[in-house]
């Protein structure tokens, strides 16, 4: 192995940050984390960095995942011509001996028309959406491994690079399932952007701003919900909206510039790569320069990752499940998320079935996230991530009951649905950055990835439970239980605030 000789430099050595650290802790804190006192809690690359990965991996990831909504708007249709028949034709009646149906739509053409989805294939544009989904389930467990295995940059421009592609060849699907094929991967690249992007983001910002940086972080996705109305209402046949929000896509490209997280490479024992991270981002957040090298073979050493490196570097998913200082976080995590996708997608259903103008209703249902995101941030840093989650759910379970209310009390039921949305969005915000939080960092993308597949089997179960016939007070009574079994899950997890991110199994957050 080759010797490195350490030398001082002109600012602070590591002898200088350990003394710092110890200035630093107040009592029941843990030590200030060596890495950020390296290269800054918070400076211009950790800004530019966080930018350059949320808007266009958030704005990409939203658009995709509520593209149904104008791929596949509510198109009503028309028997042309009987055969065997005289008798009137009437609208959205399917006729066994029909030649030819016409169709009635604000839009010049959709997947329905294109593919003839009605009468006994009407279920297939549902499907198109459901294979979407499934794609984000397995998205999100495939990406977080390959990003705890090979690299948060590796995973992270294979999703980018497979998003730009789809988004622009799906246009041109020759017939209904090779556009099922195409849905199915895009979502698995949109939620490789999702959960990657967000991981990264965690490990590069230091606890002093990372409440603040993970509740903006969010807040594109709403911003890429409000604008894409705009999208479709300028492009309203379905190839043309997809190249629409497919083209601008092309700034993934620039994802080749981004480094990988020097927090990942320090926990597979790449020290060096990880010091040449960290100089630069000193350099540019102008940091007083130090042993960058010296640093990294600290955290390692600290974190137990020089012993057990080959140990390390084969962490899978059934270390959620077998060992012990993971099994339980994990179990109640994915209870937690299960929770979320069907609050929070459930809800935005609701508020869309409240009118007709489709491009109104989904702009609002974007509007509605930014409260809730935004006071996220001050809640996480003034009352920490699990007393902001518990009230953050217990909010939008006592909204959702209220939904119960006489059709007549149209415009609380409004004003209640709007409350109950956008503590569902300041919940899932908290409950991202708190689950990231928990487990270290060889096994973090893997963590939130488990979990995120859990809210997307909860978000598939949303439209069934919103639709359910069994009388109005159903789908509240749902909505308005299912945050108490989230608030549970959130009891009994460990609080994380103001600690340091585990690097190595050995020293996860207990």
């Amino acid at each position: 192995m080759m010797c490195v000789d350490v030398k001082k430099s002109d600012g602070a050595d590591v002898e200088t940050v350990k003394k710092n650290d110890e200035d630093n802790n107040k009592d029941g804190e843990d030590k200030k984390d060596k890495l950020y006192v390296a290269i800054g809690e918070m400076g211009l690359w950790q800004g530019l960095l966080i930018f350059s990965l949320a808007v266009p991996c958030k704005i990409s990831a939203a658009w995709q995942m509520t593209a149904i909504i104008f791929l596949a708007p509510k198109t009503q249709y028309r028997c042309l011509m009987r055969l065997n028949s005289t008798e009137d034709i009437v609208i959205n009646e399917c006729y066994s001996d029909c030649v030819e149906y016409s169709y009635i739509t604000n839009f010049d053409g959709s997947i329905i028309t294109e593919f003839g989805l009605i009468c006994d294939k009407a279920w297939l544009a549902n499907l198109a959406q459901t294979m979407f989904m499934f794609g984000v389930l397995v998205g999100s467990m495939s990406f977080g491994f390959i990003a705890d295995r090979y690299g948060r940059r590796k995973a992270l421009l294979i999703a980018a690079l497979m998003q730009l592609v789809l988004s622009l060849v799906v246009s041109l699907s020759p017939e209904f399932w090779t556009l099922i094929i195409i849905r199915f991967l895009l979502g698995t690249c949109s939620a490789g952007l999702m959960v990657v992007s967000f991981v990264i983001m965690i490990e590069i910002t230091g606890p002093k701003w990372r409440e603040l940086t993970s509740a903006l972080f969010h807040i594109p996705s709403a911003i890429g919900e409000m604008v894409m109305p705009a999208f479709a209402y300028y492009l309203r046949s379905w190839t043309a909206f997809s190249i629409g929000v497919g083209v601008p896509n092309v700034i993934f490209l620039l994802f080749f510039l981004i480094p990988e997280s020097p927090r990942w490479l320090i926990s597979v024992g790449k020290l060096e790569e990880a010091s040449k991270v960290m100089e630069r981002a000193a350099k540019r957040n102008k940091m007083a320069p130090m042993n960058y090298l010296e640093v990294a073979q600290t955290i390692a050493e600290e974190s137990k990752i020089a012993s057990t490196k080959e140990k390390q570097s084969t962490v899978s998913y059934i270390d959620l499940l077998t060992h012990p200082s993971l099994r339980v976080k994990n179990l109640l995590c994915c209870v937690a998320w299960f929770v979320m996708g069907i609050v929070y997608y459930g809800g935005k259903q609701y508020i869309g079935q409240t009118g007709s103008n489709v491009f109104i209703l989904m702009a609002l249902a974007g509007a509605l996230q930014v409260p809730g995101q935004l006071i996220s941030g001050y809640l996480l840093k003034r009352m920490g991530r699990r007393k902001s989650a518990i009230g953050f759910l217990f909010i939008c379970g006592v909204c959702n009951g209220l939904l119960a209310m006489p059709d007549d009390w149209f415009y609380l039921k409004i004003v209640t649905g709007t409350v109950a949305v956008s503590a569902a969005a300041g919940a899932f915000t908290i409950i991202y950055t708190f689950t990231s939080e928990l487990f270290p960092t060889v096994a973090r993308n893997m963590a939130v990835g488990a979990s995120s597949t859990t809210s997307r089997l909860g978000s598939m179960l949303a439209p069934f439970v919103a639709g359910m016939a069994q009388g109005a007070w159903v789908p509240p009574l749902v909505f308005a239980t299912a945050p108490l079994l989230a608030i549970v899950a959130c009891c009994c997890l460990p609080e994380t605030k103001g600690r340091k991110l585990a690097d190595s199994i050995d020293l996860d957050v207990k």
